[in-house]
């Protein structure tokens, strides 16, 4: 399977929707003048080389074009214009910013930004790219951030959670931290990154398809999600190309539970420009929907 690492797979289309959606909530944010909390929970390492990808793999050639599609992305969408500006720049030098970057480049001086990684290469790569920024990094366990940041003062802002999901467990972890979470910190908008997995693979030994174990964990975390998010939950799903074995993660979503006010509508065309200008074939898998509690 094609897991999901910050470094592995920088520029790809799961980042270009990652990275819509957090400046489309931040432009949400920004709309009063009054100060906000951030905090990147799996921050990574701040920047990465996208030749160094391409090295190592071959199939990332088609990823990383996504996000040099998505620096020409046509329109008139303010968050999309904002995303041309800030990534443009590493592009052109064969790099791509991750979210710790993305969310300072939008930053006020009266916001508080937080980022927190545990991995040692990552924070070093972390601590160097933010070198001289307003930026505060934890060398810490993100759900440990977590727990000990929250609730902030500020009491305003959001939250970025975009763990690897190489173990099974994180995606229960996701759920755990989420409720603790929503208990002490009820308006907190919560953002929270997920892979979309083919449920079937080919066995890298046996050259045999067989079932993908993880293939339905995102489904299951978000139905679970659901049931305590009261304020409400929006579900952002960009399917890149159609499930097959032959592709471990064919898109990825976003889930923001506290959306604030018209967000749905703000996403919409945004997803119009990513499938116009990035999706591989001919799906109709993506959408921008407000999740509702199974009965």
């Amino acid at each position: 399977m094609l897991s999901y690492q910050h470094s592995y797979h920088a520029g790809n289309h799961a980042d270009v929707l990652k990275h819509l959606c957090l400046l489309a909530l931040i432009e949400k944010l920004q709309i009063k003048a009054k100060p906000y909390f951030y905090l990147d929970t799996h921050a990574g390492n701040g920047c990465y080389t996208l030749t160094h990808a391409i090295a190592h793999n071959s199939q990332h050639v088609d990823e990383v074009v996504a996000a040099k599609l998505s620096a020409k992305m046509a329109g008139g969408n303010a968050v999309i214009q904002q995303y041309q500006h800030i990534v443009s720049s590493y592009l052109d030098k064969g790099m791509y910013p991750g979210s710790p970057l993305i969310a300072e480049a939008q930053a006020r001086e009266q916001d508080t930004l937080h980022m927190s990684e545990l991995h040692p290469q990552a924070f070093e790569d972390l601590s160097h790219w933010t070198k001289g920024t307003s930026l505060h990094i934890h060398k810490r366990d993100g759900f440990e951030t977590l727990n000990a940041l929250t609730p902030p003062k500020p009491n305003r802002g959001m939250v970025l959670i975009d763990p690897a999901y190489e173990q099974a467990q994180e995606y229960k972890q996701v759920e755990e931290s989420v409720k603790s979470l929503i208990q002490k910190w009820p308006q907190g908008i919560i953002a929270i990154w997920y892979p979309l997995l083919s449920p079937t693979r080919i066995n890298r030994n046996t050259k045999e398809i067989e079932d993908n174990p993880k293939a339905s964990l995102s489904e299951k975390m978000l139905s679970n999600l659901s049931e305590f998010a009261e304020q409400g939950m929006i579900d952002i799903q960009f399917a890149v190309q159609k499930p097959s074995e032959l592709v471990g993660m064919y898109g990825s979503g976003m889930v923001v539970i506290n959306p604030p006010w018209q967000f749905e509508e703000s996403m919409k065309p945004i997803l119009s420009a990513l499938t116009s200008q990035i999706q591989i074939d001919d799906n109709s898998l993506s959408h921008v929907q407000i999740v509702v509690p199974s009965p």
